[in-house]
């Protein structure tokens, strides 16, 4: 079965094993630029952003970063649509760990290596309701290095995050996501607007911004 690309995915379990880099090899304990990340997301920006994430940053050994962002029809971040936390956490460079989160209709917990770090419930930034699409990635914020360690001069390239194991398990109440088969066949074109990432993946992409066609990028595999 062909792995859903799309927003499939809803209420249920997350869980990666995962390994941040060490931005000189051989010595973890130099620190740099980098955000490391495990998330669900859907289409941010243009129509609605919803996101649960872990991020690993590269301003030290145990920097990490529990999100949920809500928004509609927003054009660009700002601090309101999103609640941030820092968590306790091991050394993320030395050794793989195990990042989670359960995401129900009313709470969403975060745990590291089976322990609880964070739990969010009612208020503030409500909790997303919308499927989105699970992603991994590791990328540098950029020249002014205004997020994920401001010692971006000290990185060594080319850095990697080292991924074990991804797993979902789908919430015995979830009724709708993912569909059957992995397919797309309960999506809705909602569900659909914008989910191509990869130029691999073979997804185009559907709909438009601001009623101009989004961009568009090549496969080079």
């Amino acid at each position: 079965t062909t792995p859903p690309r799309h927003n499939s995915f809803r209420y249920g379990r997350y869980e990666v094993r995962m390994k941040a880099p060490s931005v000189k090899p051989g010595n973890p304990s130099v620190d740099g630029n980098f955000i490391s990340t495990m998330f669900v997301y859907r289409d941010a920006k243009y129509k609605h952003w919803r996101e649960i994430d872990f991020e690993i940053t590269g301003d030290g050994p145990a920097a990490v970063t529990t999100n949920v962002l809500s928004a509609d029809n927003t054009d660009r971040w700002k601090s309101g649509i999103q609640e941030s936390r820092q968590v306790s956490a091991p050394n993320t460079r030395t050794d793989f760990h195990t990042y989670a989160f359960e995401w129900l209709p009313t709470s969403i917990t975060w745990y590291i290596d089976g322990e609880k770090v964070r739990q969010k419930t009612g208020g503030g930034v409500p909790i997303p309701d919308m499927s989105g699409k699970v992603m991994m990635n590791m990328w540098i914020f950029g020249e002014n290095y205004g997020f994920g360690g401001p010692q971006g001069h000290n990185n060594v390239y080319p850095m990697e995050s080292e991924y074990d194991w991804f797993r979902f398990y789908k919430w015995d109440g979830e009724t709708h996501y993912p569909c059957a088969g992995f397919g797309a066949g309960c999506l809705t074109s909602d569900d659909q607007y914008l989910s191509g990432n990869n130029p691999c993946d073979g997804i185009p992409q559907i709909g438009t911004v601001y009623g101009k066609d989004p961009c568009t990028a090549a496969c080079h595999r």
